[in-house]
């Protein structure tokens, strides 16, 4: 019998999700910030598609990616989305991405610390939450305006 492949985007991340923490957990730390890139990719695109559903978002690089919804915030065009989606946590996201590719480039010339890599790790689960933090609060915010113009309709 064969098996269903599950193509449902929310099935993929929460499986992304899972592999990040098994990788932290079991000290693999340069592979969990991959697969941390992964999911912040996937999630900035997914805010993208919602808030600029004719605008090309597929062949994006993570740093464009994080530019355009940079961008967006600060547009003012979508209030909602610049109330909860800080600039700051778009900030740290780049930062994050930053000290990441400078690990990178460090691993062939010098010895790159457990430690540092572990630095890497957490701090990409801790932006991780916060942005899932975020993406939940205007999800919440236009269902409650979504609920609000179909009692006035």
């Amino acid at each position: 019998m064969k098996r269903k492949k599950n193509t449902s985007k929310k099935g993929i991340s929460k499986k992304l999700v899972e592999k990040a923490g098994m990788a932290i957990k079991h000290e693999f730390y340069l592979e969990a910030s991959w697969i941390l890139t992964s999911i912040f990719e996937r999630k900035l695109n997914k805010i993208l598609e919602k808030m600029l559903p004719q605008a090309q978002k597929q062949g994006l690089t993570f740093t464009q990616l994080i530019n355009r919804v940079r961008n967006l915030n600060i547009s003012g065009k979508h209030p909602d989305f610049s109330a909860y989606m800080k600039i700051g946590l778009l900030d740290d996201i780049r930062t994050w991405k930053n000290q990441r590719n400078d690990v990178l480039k460090d691993i062939p010339d010098t010895h790159v610390s457990q430690a540092r890599l572990e630095r890497l790790a957490t701090e990409g689960i801790r932006l991780l939450k916060e942005l899932n933090k975020a993406t939940r609060s205007i999800k919440s915010a236009d269902n409650l305006t979504d609920s609000a113009a179909e009692n006035q309709g």
